[in-house]
């Protein structure tokens, strides 16, 4: 199959967009692992240190990893920050199945955005005592790629712009490298809706067809913000990913749609699922108006993965 090693100063996106894109991918069918520096550095390498030899062996270990997984048929996703350009060319040396994605951004955007502070520590004195040493980028070198397959500027487009960018790049190489090695699922069950916001009520809806063991595509109406639609098409697809992170669920915006049309013998079901009492009654009008008043209430009908999210979205 395809080896994606991402290489990018930390922050910049690396895990974010490989989660995002292994999402979509198990929603297409693929088998699909992401090897996450952070995780494996506390199981098989925690051994190394931060020094550029144990740096080396580090991409060195997680790229067999990646590469064996790659020729059993699995798209494996390599994210860590991959410092060295010597490193990042011998796995591409080693296999053809390897590509290499560099994921840039500004050291200045990376600061504003530092959610950890590390950027902040690794610029304090020495002898502060909360100083970060050995931080890639400033106290520790990194050295761009010189030739990327692909490069994605997170710094100047969405997550969602980087990672249906990053999508089309691994399926055109899955194309070109194991046209047929596998053959993703082709039936999929549609559910197309506004989400405003996404509630238990649509969650037990969707489940439904994911308890049979069938991959799911949902589907966001792309529509206008209003007082009943307050929340963007980005932002819907951002909550509703967050609650199917690592489930084969799909979520794509489409085109508002007048109606759902079909003829005789298409070979689809429509099906109509009755909820419970409890599920039924669930009404995002009253969550958002449960919002707006302050009224905590809300929380108990939207899943916890989301909350922040939709109450930062909604009272803006």
């Amino acid at each position: 199959m395809v080896f994606i090693q991402m290489t990018g100063l930390s922050g910049s996106g690396k895990s974010t967009l490989s989660h995002g894109v292994q999402q979509r991918l198990l929603a297409l069918g693929y088998k699909v692992e992401v090897i996450d520096g952070d995780v494996y550095r506390s199981h098989i390498c925690s051994d190394l240190g931060f020094s550029k030899a144990d740096r080396m062996e580090n991409i060195r270990r997680l790229g067999f990893i990646g590469i064996t997984l790659a020729k059993q048929g699995v798209i494996t996703i390599m994210a860590a920050i991959n410092p060295y350009e010597e490193a990042r060319v011998a796995l591409q040396r080693e296999n053809l199945l390897v590509k290499t994605v560099f994921v840039s951004s500004t050291l200045e955007a990376l600061t504003k955005n530092d959610v950890k502070g590390l950027y902040k520590r690794a610029l304090l004195p020495r002898e502060h005592p909360d100083f970060v040493g050995d931080f890639t980028g400033i106290s520790a070198p990194y050295e761009p790629p010189q030739a990327p397959d692909l490069l994605l500027h997170t710094h100047e487009e969405t997550i969602e712009v980087s990672t249906g960018k990053l999508l089309d790049f691994i399926l055109e190489q899955v194309s070109i490298i194991a046209p047929n090695a596998i053959q993703p699922s082709a039936r999929r069950a549609l559910f197309i809706g506004r989400w405003q916001p996404f509630h238990n009520g649509h969650k037990w809806l969707i489940d439904q067809k994911l308890k049979q063991g069938i991959p799911v595509m949902i589907t966001v109406r792309d529509i206008p913000c209003d007082d009943q639609n307050p929340f963007t098409t980005a932002q819907t697809i951002e909550m509703i990913r967050r609650v199917y992170v690592g489930q084969p669920v799909e979520v794509r915006a489409i085109p508002d749609i007048e109606s759902v049309n079909y003829g005789r013998g298409v070979g689809y079901e429509v099906n109509c699922f009755t909820p419970p009492p409890e599920i039924e009654s669930i009404s995002a009008t009253a969550i958002r108006t449960c919002i707006h008043n302050k009224d905590e209430s809300w929380k108990i009908f939207v899943s916890e993965e989301i909350q922040d999210v939709v109450k930062r979205y909604l009272m803006g």
